[in-house]
């Protein structure tokens, strides 16, 4: 990743690391609050709930693009540009939403989220998590990063939500949404502010440079070639692909547990609280063992989680287990969400091609939130009852023992590279 410097990087960064975490968070926060207040959202605004739905397909369907092309802008351009425009941008497209305007506009505005919150920021933002750590840093950088993002949201989402709750009963729902709709663009571009002022741009490694032109094919070519980048890939997909569906737990919980409503949502809702356990776990094992080494274990435990509620029985005394195995699931699909990327130093991509190699990974390891709610809507229409979603569950678990396979042969191929991040690690302690 170029220059070893003594002592940890990470800690001598962990103040831009935080202001990174908040803002990996927040800037998401606008183009999906009017999930959260639905019903408000869409009587403010006078829509109807097909033009509703359209605002979610106009932010994903920009996004698909925006993984692809945002790699290759992070390559070109300072990520502490991007970063900077795009949380401004986006903060400044929320004050545009307090007049209310009508919904071409809306639509409009939500497509440039897509732009805004992905093209110009994710890879970007990676590409910044990756320089702020040393090699052997890696994992607990991207971990505390995850970890730190699942904190940020509860907490923020508590607090907005009760402000929302407490406006909307003094006063008119449209003042409260206008309130929730401040709050995000103020801190949005508050946050651009800090990141451009905290952040400062690596220097590039010894022998190596970054693409001159948006679309270096030489760069590319190079990294489709590495047979990394495709086993990223598949480690992405088969562990996204759970991430997305791991909701149907919930309605499983109640048709053959005979959980109430309350206890099924409150399953679901314990995802959050097991996403800083498990990042912050991956994290700081992953420096000590090796990133892909906490990624495989942690593939091991889902599985065993995954298998675990298919073969539970179906009776109101076994909730306790359902529980624990449903904590397995939980604790290790987002650790191992945040090893996607921490892996790329033991897959030996220079930070200066990161964006690249992120412009071929992200959208098709990331296309699994297309495939799956499909195959999951599939499966429970052709099967009834507990069977359709213990066929559905045995298709994650199958794809969980592929992205073990990947990840073992993972550490076959980066071997020789894991072995250099651990002497330099040493070096550095001597």
């Amino acid at each position: 990743m170029g220059e070893v410097t003594t002592g940890s990087k990470l800690k001598k960064n962990m103040p831009t690391l935080i202001i990174l975490i908040i803002s990996g968070a927040l800037i998401y926060a606008l183009p999906y609050f009017r999930s959260y207040y639905y019903d408000a959202f869409v009587e403010c605004f006078g829509i109807t709930n097909t033009q509703m739905g359209a605002l979610g397909s106009a932010f994903g369907g920009f996004s698909v693009f925006a993984y692809f092309l945002g790699g290759f802008c992070a390559d070109r351009w300072p990520a502490r540009h991007l970063m900077t425009i795009s949380l401004v941008t986006t903060g400044i497209c929320g004050f545009v939403l307090l007049l209310f305007p009508p919904y071409p506009v809306v639509f409009a505005i939500h497509c440039i989220w897509g732009i805004t919150s992905i093209l110009t920021f994710w890879s970007a933002l990676v590409k910044a998590i990756r320089s702020l750590a040393n090699s052997d840093e890696q994992g607990k950088a991207f971990g505390f990063f995850e970890g730190g993002r699942g904190i940020v949201n509860m907490v923020q989402s508590a607090i907005v939500l009760a402000l929302f709750g407490y406006l909307a009963k003094i006063s008119t729902d449209k003042t409260a949404l206008s309130a929730v709709i401040i709050i995000y663009s103020v801190i949005c571009v508050l946050l651009g502010i800090l990141v451009f002022f905290m952040y400062k741009e690596p220097a590039r490694s010894e022998g190596e440079e970054g693409p001159k032109k948006l679309f270096d094919m030489k760069i590319l070519k190079r990294v489709a070639k590495m047979p990394t980048t495709w086993l990223q890939i598949l480690i992405i997909f088969c562990s996204y692909a759970m991430i997305i569906s791991y909701f149907y737990i919930t309605p499983y919980a109640t048709s053959v547990f005979g959980t109430s409503a309350v206890i099924a949502a409150a399953l679901g809702y314990f995802s959050q609280y097991c996403r800083p356990v498990g990042c912050f776990a991956s994290g700081i094992f992953a420096d000590k063992f090796g990133s892909s080494k906490i990624l495989s274990i942690s593939y091991v435990i889902m599985i065993i989680g995954i298998f675990g509620i298919i073969f539970t029985p179906g009776q109101p005394s076994m909730i306790w287990m359902l529980l624990v195995f449903i904590a397995a699931i939980y604790a290790s699909m987002y650790a191992i969400q945040s090893m996607h990327f921490a892996i790329m130093e033991e897959g030996n991509y220079p930070l200066e091609i990161t964006g690249t190699a992120t412009a071929i990974i992200t959208p098709i390891g990331y296309s699994a939130e297309f495939f799956m709610p499909v195959i999951g809507g599939m499966c429970l229409d052709r099967w009834a009852g507990a069977m359709g979603y213990k066929v559905f569950f045995g298709i994650l678990a199958g794809l969980a023992v592929i992205g073990l396979i990947a990840s073992i042969a993972w550490m076959g191929l980066t071997k020789e590279k894991r072995m250099k991040i651990q002497a330099e690690k040493k070096g550095r302690k001597a």
